[in-house]
This record gives C-alpha cells, structure tokens and sequence, in this order.
C-alpha cells in the first residue's frame, strides 16, 4: 500500500520534471531561433548597404569618383 503511494508520488514528479525540462528546452531552442533571425536579417541589411554603395559608386563618373574618393584618402603632404 504504502510502496504503491510512493510509486505514483515518485510518477507524479517524473512527470512533473519532465513537462517542466520540455518547457524549458522549447524555450531555449525558441529563443536560438530568435537570435539566428536577427543575424540573418542584419546580414541581408549589410548587403542591402554594400550593393547600394556599389551602385553608386558604378554609377558615379571618373570626376565624381575622384571628388568622393578625396574625402577619404589622405593628402600627400
């Protein structure tokens, strides 16, 4: 009688931590999921950026080119 008590105490808890670890590892592989969405879309914005950069520079003349690429570089002085 006893034995059987402890059994079904002893099922009860299993199934208690059971539901409790599967809750747990949901979570954890939704918030991996959350995390890779969020780095693929800044990868995607990255090269949105690049290839807006690379139009505009294709699309710029050797005067304007020359005009931009002055800003950067440094002088010879």
């Amino acid at each position: 009688m006893v034995g059987a008590k402890l059994k079904l105490y002893a099922l009860i808890g299993l199934a208690f931590v059971a539901a409790v670890l599967g809750i747990y590892k949901a979570g954890a592989r939704a918030g991996v999921d959350r995390m890779r969405q969020k780095i693929d879309q800044r990868r995607l914005d990255n090269f949105a950026a690049a290839k807006e950069v690379s139009d505009e520079v294709e699309i710029l003349d050797d005067v304007g080119l020359s005009d931009r690429a002055n800003k950067w570089l440094r002088r010879k002085d």
